[in-house]
């Protein structure tokens, strides 16, 4: 394994996560397929997971009658600047990949689905990154009317992923309100648990447990963090073993660009109270809600009113390298 810190699309390598695997298959295995909305930070594993999903041998595992279910999977983010009839093409293509170009596609996609649903199958579409589609004004209310009305009227559900809440990343009010997004479940993709973290970080270093632990508790338990240390200690030809003291220096480095791609979804408002957290203070009451994302994504954790980082290595980050131009709020939300 050369890069640890891409998506892992083979199965084989894909590291716990079960709990939510189970809760997903048994939504899309109930008897009519139930729509799931799939929200964690950047960098924490959705793609992987819908990877993970898609294939084939794990769908055998989990579902009872896997052969009666299709799947396809599309990353919005190849669409976010085209047409919505692009976005229902890619999927009819996928479907019915012989399909004449002239065709309706919203028409063609319809009977294709149509189809499916007469044959006794069901239709599970995965869509990646769907913010850039909730938030791309090239997508009127009435694709996401459609996109409804294939599951409200067919075996038909959909597993997207986004790093907030689809609604609250929507670009139009019409669209904000619309319906389509009462027909998910939200299951969020946080850190794992120390003891997952600790058997990730050994699994990916053959680090003893002890060694692994001395890590994960100064890092935190987010898989890309230790992914990223893990592979920093790959490229160290001494393979030295490390002291707590010195995480600082050599861990430090990897991971802020990490976390200024988890702080820029936070709006330039967000300074202060970020600032009063790195002190050990607690930040305004009428402040809290500015750093919502980072406590929806466990970056921060809530514990008897304070408010705190999740980590040493987030707080010497918040303390030392938090700049304000990494809080950039809609600006983040229009690229990614």
């Amino acid at each position: 394994m050369n890069d640890f810190t891409g998506p892992v699309k083979d199965p084989g390598l894909f590291f716990d996560r079960k709990g939510i695997v189970r809760r997903i298959f048994s939504r899309i295995g109930a008897e009519r397929p139930q729509s799931i909305a799939l929200i964690g930070s950047r960098k924490s594993g959705k793609t992987s997971l819908l990877y993970y999903l898609f294939h084939e041998q794990v769908r055998a595992e989990y579902l009872e009658s896997p052969g009666s279910y299709l799947f396809f999977m599309l990353n919005s983010r190849d669409c976010m600047e085209k047409q919505a009839e692009n976005f229902i093409r890619e999927i009819t293509h996928q479907i019915t990949p012989a399909i004449h170009e002239e065709t309706n596609y919203y028409n063609t996609l319809q009977k294709e689905v149509k189809n499916i649903h007469t044959q006794g199958k069901k239709l599970i579409l995965l869509f990646d990154d769907f913010h850039f589609i909730t938030g791309s004004e090239n997508y009127p209310l009435e694709f996401f009317s459609f996109l409804r009305s294939l599951a409200n009227n067919y075996n038909v559900a959909y597993v997207t992923t986004s790093y907030l809440e689809l609604q609250k990343l929507c670009a139009a009010k019409d669209i904000e309100e619309s319906p389509f997004f009462n027909i998910f479940t939200n299951l969020s993709i946080g850190p794992f648990s120390h003891k997952e973290g600790i058997k990730l970080f050994s699994h990916l270093t053959g680090l003893d447990e002890q060694d692994s632990e001395k890590v994960v508790a100064w890092a935190g338990s987010t898989p890309y963090s230790l992914k990223l240390i893990a592979q920093k200690m790959k490229e160290n030809s001494k393979n030295e073993n490390i002291s707590e003291s010195q995480f600082v220096k050599k861990f430090l480095p990897v991971l802020i660009p990490y976390f200024e791609q988890v702080l820029s979804l936070l709006t330039k408002d967000a300074l202060q109270p970020l600032k009063q957290i790195a002190k050990g203070k607690k930040p305004d009451q009428k402040d809290e809600y500015l750093l919502r994302p980072l406590i929806r994504h466990e970056f921060l954790i809530e514990d008897d009113g304070m408010i705190q980082p999740f980590s040493p290595a987030f707080s010497r980050f918040l303390k030392n390298n938090l700049q304000v131009k990494t809080l950039k709020g809609q600006e983040y939300y229009a690229v990614n």
